[in-house]
């Protein structure tokens, strides 16, 4: 085992996920938090985008929405598809003004086929036994950029408060994450140690009761913020967006200040990435480095271990990193130690991943210790 050296950890959704913590897009959607019901025409783009099929959304996949929300309104001359029609927003105004209006109104009842349409759309409402029609949320006739940015934020806040709710619960301390989290802090020698983490989960509610939950808390860098100091950056990658929706980009976030993450990564003997895609939102944080590790001028060769989930998600990185290298992965193999890990693949057969932990731990009872807790 080599002394003296820098290890950098970089952890995504992945690593919060085969910890058994309920943090993928799903899960969230599905819970009480999330404003899939707020009348804006960004939620009902998302809504329709994946409707019953949320078992294959990843985080990255709603970034990259975000984005393809904005060319579909770019590509429509800059006009936002809205809720409703102007012959719909004249009903609206109307009970707007007046307050709610009998069904038996004569306009109402003349208008009868388009008010159905505002009620199959949940846009009006009327209670049961009731003969009022009323508007659905006080916000229905803002204009579709406000409500737009108040979807946003509403996510934001919804998903803050949903993830203060997931990490209250215990971890699974057998999962290949909290193996790899024990193996890569162990520190016996003068090691530098730098974590990154693009999840907004913390790990203060598990320290108690974790084997390495503590020593974590101490180390993290938060790339996107934390649920811990209520602020999170959710958004899209910088792009040429029109003023009036450039809010859909991270850049643009008051809290925005991300780590410098890319300088360790240059400077660091040992890398570790556990659970990120390497996509393109987050690829401003990895381009420069990888495309340094697979250039004929590369000054340092080094240890680069990937672990990802299986072999959908190894061939969805590879993708990531042929774009990030400029189409010569074979060139980052063979100037670094590069290795994917599957972690599916780990529980049946552990050779990598002792293999992996022997880069930190020399003694074979220690090892079996850390697999084994």
């Amino acid at each position: 085992m080599n002394k003296d050296r820098k290890r950098v950890l970089i952890i995504g959704n992945g690593f919060d996920l085969c910890l058994g913590r309920k943090t993928s897009y799903k899960d969230f959607c599905q819970s009480e938090f999330c404003p899939k019901d707020y009348p804006s025409p960004l939620i009902k783009h998302l809504n329709d985008k994946w409707n019953d099929n949320l078992d294959a959304v990843k985080w990255y996949d709603l970034e990259n929405e975000l984005y393809n929300y904005y060319i579909r309104i770019k590509n429509n001359n800059g006009q936002i598809i809205d809720l409703y029609n102007d012959k719909e927003k004249e009903i609206l105004n109307l009970i707007q003004t007046n307050g709610p209006i009998s069904k038996y109104n004569s306009f109402i009842q003349a208008n009868a086929e388009t008010v159905n349409k505002l009620l199959n759309k949940d846009i009006l409402w009327m209670p049961q036994f009731d003969y009022y029609l009323r508007l659905s949320h006080e916000d229905i006739l803002n204009s579709p950029i406000e409500r737009d940015k108040k979807a946003l934020q509403l996510i934001k806040d919804g998903l803050i408060q949903y993830l203060i709710k997931v990490q209250q619960e215990a971890i699974n301390e057998n999962s290949i994450a909290a193996i790899v989290a024990r193996a890569f802090m162990q520190n016996k020698s003068n090691d530098q140690i730098v974590i990154y983490s693009f999840n907004y989960t913390s790990f203060s509610e598990v320290t108690p009761n974790s084997s390495f939950a503590m020593e974590f808390n101490d180390t993290i860098n938060y790339v996107h913020g934390c649920i811990l100091d209520e602020n999170i950056i959710l958004g899209t990658r910088d792009e040429k967006i029109a003023h009036n929706y450039d809010f859909i980009q991270k850049s643009f976030d008051s809290q925005y200040n991300p780590p410098a993450m890319v300088y360790d990564l240059m400077d660091a003997d040992d890398i570790t990435i556990f659970g990120h895609s390497l996509g393109i939102n987050d690829s401003q944080y990895f381009k420069a480095f990888f495309e340094r590790q697979s250039s004929s001028t590369n000054p340092q060769k080094k240890n680069i271990t990937i672990f990802t989930k299986d072999a959908k998600s190894e061939i969805e990185i590879k993708r990531s990193l042929q774009e990030m290298t400029n189409w010569n992965l074979t060139s980052l193999y063979g100037l670094n130690n590069l290795q994917i890990i599957k972690t599916d693949e780990c529980v049946n057969n552990p050779t990598l991943l002792r293999k992996y932990i022997k880069m930190y731990v020399d003694n074979e009872e220690d090892i079996d210790s850390i697999i084994h807790i």
